[in-house]
């Protein structure tokens, strides 16, 4: 049971890298160099969250 516990979370740290990935490639896409807020806060504050959780996740498994 706990390998498949270690799997499971190897799985979601693998998701939440490539969704941050995602999300980094978008922002840098859609940033305007004379705006430096043209992305929302909320954008900021997900990957912030993702970060957050693959520390988290990587320090318990």
């Amino acid at each position: 049971m706990k390998g498949n516990r270690n799997r499971n979370v190897q799985m979601a740290i693998f998701v939440l890298i490539g969704i941050l990935v995602i999300l980094i490639i978008h922002a840098i896409l859609h940033i305007k160099i004379h705006i430096v807020y043209s992305t929302s806060v909320g954008s900021i504050l997900l990957i912030g969250l993702i970060i957050f959780l693959i520390v988290l996740l990587y320090f318990q498994g």
